[in-house]
């Protein structure tokens, strides 16, 4: 049985990155008591590549069935990995990385996402469920 990592990348609202960064690590630790689930974090990604204040969560889970069994739990409900409005079916927006978006924002243009998860705070842009395939730890 591999351990399963799922990623989502985000960008959140301008001027709401502390506030996205206290939502994410509340609702990721909210997810305590899951079985199968291992904890996660969430990283913000600092080498200025991306859009400003890109944020990433990180679930960790002991199989692929374990993280498959909390989406039930969880899809119609207010949370990061799924659209607050049910009906929305729009994919993520992670072309917005590529296509000059980061160029024009720092020339002072609108941020051109759609905030769509966490109540309105989040933009999510990729994600991936990951299986773990190898793993290599330094020994202490």
């Amino acid at each position: 049985m591999s351990k399963r990592r799922d990623l989502f990348i985000y960008v959140p609202e301008p001027g709401q990155a502390e506030a996205a960064k206290a939502y994410l690590g509340d609702w990721m630790r909210s997810l305590e008591g899951h079985p199968g689930y291992l904890g996660g974090s969430v990283l913000a990604e600092v080498a200025n590549e991306l859009l400003p204040d890109t944020l990433v969560l990180m679930l960790e889970f002991e199989s692929t069935e374990a993280a498959r069994a909390l989406w039930p739990k969880i899809e119609n409900t207010v949370n990061p990995l799924y659209p607050d409005d049910k009906s929305d079916h729009s994919p993520d927006q992670g072309t917005r990385f590529f296509d000059g978006t980061k160029e024009a924002v720092g020339n002072g243009d609108p941020l051109p996402l759609k905030f769509t998860r966490g109540n309105g705070l989040l933009a999510r842009m990729l994600h991936i469920h990951a299986a773990a395939v190898d793993e290599f730890v330094v020994a202490s």
